[in-house]
């Protein structure tokens, strides 16, 4: 069960933090743009910017943009969609997924030509550190006769980091980091105009694992985008704040679908252990026939016979209970640092089984043994107290 509990919420935790380093936990943007990579801008000058952190619920706020375009190399070019970070971007939460070169150096001043790539793009277009490459895209243009009109853009870049975060088709085959600057020039914003704000929220601990246990994080998250709109934003107003349970709700359902499949597993060790343990007791019960006959013909009451056998029904769990935390906090560790249990990021997203080793996992899984085979051990213990004397002594 140790093993269960650190494996299932060490892959849960693990994807969800791939997917929160790039795209944060909640997304404030425009309410009147589609679900597309165009956004609808909207200004940086905002009440909760940069104010939310504030309220220790939230630990940091950036703004962002999106634009789509293609990536053209001398060999092959590639669909892609540039996102544009700016100085506030927090590179401590992305640093890990970064494998070469360095992060963006950003100013407020002058525009940035680096750029950070994927690795999967970096293997398709053959680009490596310092290799240049230009982005072509349609830039809307000035207007005329109440229409846009647009035309093909083109800019040039340099490789300045390669990063993996693993999530192969949602972010990796697609991502390209630039400095938000060119996003604005190319849409023709203005300085203060993003294309939405990204919020990280505080996590971790014992205490957020007690509320993520007594309230599943899916309606934590829910509660948490009401909480925005009613703290920061006004009737009327035309933002949204949306988390990742309502921008990937496909994955985010999977993950959750993996606790389901935890319980069973558990339900399935707890028959087993009770039924090997309760095997225990009546064949200790059937060796120690003829004393539990001289004991009773002595006069020792049924409860203390009955006491008697839970003692030894709880030195037999409580063993077992070491022995298993022994074993199971072991084999977690000796996976945690050294990795020895592979797995295929292409169809998991991660490169090897992810340990989760928390305190309250280890209180539940030793607690819930402990209640219920106990609860089961007295049965067995009722059975002894009512063996009669005489049959037990000549019991053979």
């Amino acid at each position: 069960m140790i093993l269960t509990f650190a494996v299932t919420t060490g892959f849960q935790k693990e994807v969800k933090e791939k997917i929160s380093s790039f795209s944060s936990d909640i997304v404030i943007s425009s309410n009147e743009g589609d679900y597309s990579f165009e956004n609808t801008p909207i200004s940086n000058k905002q009440n909760f910017y940069p104010n939310i952190t504030v309220d220790p619920e939230f630990s940091h706020i950036q703004v962002f943009a999106t634009k789509p375009g293609i990536i053209k190399t001398k060999e092959n070019m590639q669909g892609i969609v540039l996102k544009g970070v700016g100085t506030d971007f927090n590179w401590d939460l992305f640093k890990n997924n970064i494998k070469e070169g360095s992060a963006l150096s950003l100013s407020d001043t002058s525009k940035s030509k680096d750029a950070l790539i994927s690795k999967k793009i970096a293997q398709n277009l053959k680009l490596k550190i310092g290799d240049k490459f230009v982005i072509h895209f349609v830039s809307k243009a000035t207007k005329e006769d109440d229409l846009f009109q647009f035309k093909p853009t083109k800019y040039a870049f340099f490789v300045k980091g390669i990063y993996e975060t693993g999530m192969l088709e949602e972010i990796d085959s697609r991502f390209v980091l630039i400095d938000i600057k060119h996003i604005r020039k190319i849409n023709g914003w203005k300085d203060d105009q993003v294309g939405g704000f990204e919020v990280f929220m505080n996590k971790g601990g014992i205490s957020s694992d007690i509320k993520n246990i007594v309230i599943p994080e899916q309606i934590q998250m829910k509660e948490t985008e009401n909480k925005i709109f009613d703290d920061f934003f006004f009737l009327g107003s035309n933002l949204k704040a949306e988390s990742l349970y309502s921008r990937y709700p496909s994955m985010m359902n999977w993950l959750e679908y993996l606790n389901g499949l935890v319980a069973i597993v558990i339900v399935i060790i707890l028959i087993v252990s009770i039924i090997n343990m309760s095997s225990a007791l009546l064949i200790l019960i059937l060796e120690k026939t003829q004393m539990i006959g001289i004991l009773k013909g002595m006069g020792m009451s049924q409860k203390g016979i009955r006491k008697i056998f839970v003692y030894q029904s709880v030195f037999l769990i409580g063993k077992g209970i070491l022995w298993g935390n022994i074993i199971g906090i072991s084999l977690c560790l000796l996976q945690q640092y050294f990795q020895f249990v592979p797995m295929d990021p292409k169809m998991y997203y991660l490169s090897s089984v992810p340990i989760n080793l928390s305190i309250l996992h280890l209180l539940i899984v030793n607690g819930i043994t402990l209640i219920f085979c106990l609860a089961v051990m007295i049965l067995p213990s009722y059975l002894a107290a009512k063996i009669q004397p005489v049959k037990a002594i000549r019991f053979n």
